[in-house]
């Protein structure tokens, strides 16, 4: 684990040396993802506004959530997203020949090499979004909910990144796969919203094989005493991990080298 460690360090370094190569770019990145978090809270708040009555959630409540959804998707396009849009090139161009020969485990490091550090300015907004959401809906800070939710908010982002790479791996399968990205990131944005706004159907599908209500809806629904299962995180992580692996060994086995 420490080799890992110090291997995923020197990947993070590299990728901030990248980043200061093109200073201007990585400030407009950085504006341009902040800037997108804060336009996707319009909508949001609209919808909290036409129906509060209806579905329990006021609008504090909905900045809440649409903070934790930017802060946990902001890491998962610094630190996962890079990587998976770059399976379908890996497997189209032979380029995971490079991979595979080196002596680490070419799953994990397929997963975790690219990094894009401009993407962390969407944490920081989303973590104040959050925060002053919070202060206005008055939530008390019990910390036995707190890491209640945060176990939920950890599932969701473990969970959603292991379902957009068991996506990812169909190229191994099809011609081409990178539209598929632009799908799981699409689907992603459903967590963005109170869980109340969606059926009953749709609610168990975000909350299970599409994961992306447990990103943030069901931590802050967490927060405000709804309660949620935590053996059933663990099952749903288990479940996840263990059937990407497979899907990893066996899609693997398909790949043809570039040689």
């Amino acid at each position: 684990m420490r080799r890992y460690g110090r291997l995923w360090v020197s990947c993070l370094r590299q990728a901030i040396r990248r980043d200061l190569q093109f200073r201007s770019q990585t400030i407009i990145n950085a504006i341009a993802s902040a800037a997108e978090l804060v336009l996707g809270l319009v909508p949001v708040l609209v919808l909290t506004g036409m129906s509060a009555t209806a579905t329990g959630w006021n609008s504090p409540l909905t900045l809440v959530i649409v903070g934790l959804y930017g802060a946990c998707t902001g890491l998962m396009d610094c630190f996962i997203t890079p990587n998976l849009r770059r399976i379908d090139t890996y497997v189209r161009q032979g380029e995971l020949d490079l991979i595979l020969i080196r002596p680490v485990n070419a799953q994990l490091f397929a997963l975790l090499r690219w990094m894009e550090p401009a993407e962390f300015g969407r944490v920081v907004t989303g973590l104040a979004l959050a925060a002053a959401g919070a202060h206005t809906a008055h939530l008390s800070i019990d910390p036995v909910l707190l890491a209640k939710a945060a176990i939920w908010i950890v599932t969701g982002f473990i969970g959603y990144s292991l379902l957009w790479a068991n996506l990812a791996y169909l190229a191994f399968w099809t011609e081409s796969a990178a539209p598929i990205n632009d799908v799981a990131q699409q689907a992603r944005e459903a967590g963005k919203y109170p869980q109340t706004y969606f059926p009953k159907s749709v609610q168990l599908v975000l909350a299970t094989i599409v994961p992306a209500g447990l990103i943030a809806a069901v931590p802050v629904g967490v927060l405000t005493g709804t309660t949620a299962a935590l053996s059933t995180a663990a099952l749903l992580l288990t479940a996840g991990v263990l059937l990407t692996v497979l899907h990893w060994q066996v899609a693997s086995r398909r790949y043809s080298s570039a040689s």
